[in-house]
């Protein structure tokens, strides 16, 4: 399963009065953090920087052919 790199996602993030990254050593708005990015440093951690686990989750399939239809071929 392939998750969505977002800071929020990174073991890095530090949150408090200020959001941070601790390996670039800068300030991040929560937008910043919240957007899908591709940085280089990124450390996954199943842990929400702004509480709760991981709200990434695999979409579920629909169904080819809705229960009950006939079918022509």
């Amino acid at each position: 399963m392939e998750r969505t790199q977002r800071c929020r996602h990174c073991c890095y993030l530090e949150t408090g009065g200020v959001i941070r990254c601790t390996e670039r050593d800068e300030i991040i708005s929560r937008a910043a953090a919240e957007s899908p990015n591709r940085c280089h440093s990124f450390a996954y951690t199943p842990v929400d920087a702004f509480g709760g686990e991981s709200g990434d989750r695999p979409r579920k399939r629909g169904k080819k052919q809705c229960e009950g239809q006939m079918k022509f071929f």
